[in-house]
């Protein structure tokens, strides 16, 4: 029924009675006619007509009330995630009664939400993680599937018991947000250890009061195994290499006693009086000492690099003494071999420089001992450059460079180049012997000094190799 044809009725009604009473009222006969019963009749049709206009004003103020609750009920949004949404429909429609109306959009919103209800429980239940809500005095309120079947306990059993995450935690730095925690839980049970990493954050009702905490529990098990797995496997690794280092230590002591002995007795042997046949024999062993020494001390610089035990000494030292004295040592073996080895310094190059001049000549002669060792014709060349740092030019950058017009390396070679035991090829190390440690050495030490290595090479047109080193200019020499 129309509010309006409504209205119309509560009217007619009221004038109907109010046409009565004055009726009554007017007739003067009927009052003596009738007697006490005329005035109960007036009274009657002035309560009727006060009852139909209370009535009118009741259904108005409840109208109202009701249509308020409709705007209110069309202004209710679902979460902006709810895959569902309640369309409004309009309230004033004058086919339908707004009682009935409203009530059927009531029940289409419970329908709804009880969907939406529905739907979060799903999710919720088909995590694999634990997810709960206990009170603020622990007692578990809601837990999902995975929380039960973990505990092996029913959710009727469970709720109403105290939240096992609050047994034992183990608070982590995951956020800031005093509100959301996080911590770590070891669980065993039957001999296995189990580790939940638990989210929990604070539920607080429309006045901001603390309602309610809801827990969200994820197995770490497998990251805990593995990360114990990686530290026993580190303490293992550590524990084998420096062992290995002690091994290293002693070995190479036990053997550089008797190799000392053997070339010392060959040199003293070598001044005695020998046919050619017996001098080529203790060359032979001289030679044989030598590289079995060499070996020894590149093995056990590779240990002291690796194991961080290599002091760089800081001390002032001529680069151009250094250079002339590495290309001294080595132009008696470049005069046999018919090849031409020199220095090229310029004039500006800083008379003294501090550093570590001992390190520095070994990669020299690493570098310069393969040039001449692998060309066996054309020249070899030692260069030097400085490069100052900074514009007080305290600190400068020596930069060495050894070329020679040797064999060359592949270029698919040179990647692998500068690890240890590694090697052009296998026939390099017959025909030309060495280790493959010399290069790995040279390229640690340059890196220990602040600079890098690298090459540059043609095959069968020679080599190139660029190093680099950090330094501080010395104001006098020592």
């Amino acid at each position: 029924m129309g509010q309006k044809r409504k209205l119309v009725m509560v009217y007619g009604l009221v004038f109907s009675l109010i046409a009565a009473l004055a009726t009554i009222i007017l007739q003067d006969d009927l009052r003596e006619k009738l007697g006490d019963t005329y005035y109960v009749i007036g009274l009657s049709i002035i309560g009727c007509v006060l009852l139909v206009l209370t009535g009118y004003v009741w259904d108005r103020a409840l109208w109202s009330r009701i249509k308020a609750l409709g705007v209110k009920a069309d202004s209710i949004k679902l979460n902006s995630d709810s895959p569902f949404e309640i369309s409004p429909q309009p309230l004033t429609d004058p086919d339908q009664d707004e009682i009935i109306g409203l009530a059927q959009r009531i029940e289409r919103m419970a329908r709804s939400m009880q969907r939406v209800d529905a739907n979060y429980r799903g999710i919720v239940e088909d995590q694999f993680d634990l997810i709960c809500r206990y009170l603020p005095d622990g007692r578990l309120t809601f837990v999902n599937g995975a929380y039960c079947r973990f505990y092996h306990a029913k959710r009727s059993d469970l709720i109403g018991q105290q939240f096992t995450g609050l047994a034992s935690s183990s608070p982590l730095p995951w956020t800031d947000n005093p509100a959301i925690q996080t911590y770590e839980q070891e669980i065993i049970a039957k001999g296995k250890i189990t580790w939940l990493q638990w989210a929990v954050r604070e539920i607080r009702d429309p006045d901001n009061k603390l309602s309610e905490y809801q827990a969200v529990g994820h197995d770490i098990t497998a990251r805990k195994t593995s990360e114990n797995a990686l530290h026993d496997a580190k303490e293992a690794a550590e524990s084998a290499n420096r062992a290995k280092g002690e091994f290293l230590a002693i070995v190479s002591h036990e053997i550089r006693t008797p190799i000392s002995g053997v070339l010392g007795f060959a040199d003293i042997l070598n001044e005695t009086s020998l046919n050619a046949e017996q001098r080529e024999y203790v060359q032979l062993i001289q030679k044989s000492g030598e590289a079995l020494l060499l070996l020894i001390n590149d093995l056990l610089d590779i240990e002291k690099i690796e194991a961080g035990k290599i002091e760089l000494e800081s001390e002032p030292f001529s680069p151009r003494r250094c250079i002339e004295e590495v290309v001294d040592f080595f132009s008696p073996k470049a005069r046999l071999s018919n090849l031409k080895i020199e220095a090229q310094i310029p004039p500006d190059l800083p008379p003294f420089v501090i550093g570590d001049i001992y390190r520095l000549r070994q990669i020299l002669i690493n570098l310069v001992g393969n040039s001449v060792k692998f060309t066996s014709s054309g020249s070899v060349t030692v260069s030097v450059e400085a490069v100052p740092l900074d514009s007080h030019a305290q600190n400068a950058v020596l930069r060495f460079c050894v070329s020679d017009t040797g064999v060359g390396i592949p270029p698919e070679k040179i990647a692998a180049l500068f690890k240890p035991f590694s090697q052009v090829g296998a026939s390099t190390s017959r025909t030309y012997g060495g280790t493959g440690l010399g290069l790995s050495i040279c390229k640690r030490l340059c890196e220990l000094m602040g600079g890098n290595i690298s090459v540059e090479s043609t095959p069968g047109a020679g080599s190139k190799f660029i190093f680099t080193v950090r330094c501080k200019l010395a104001p006098r020499a020592a």
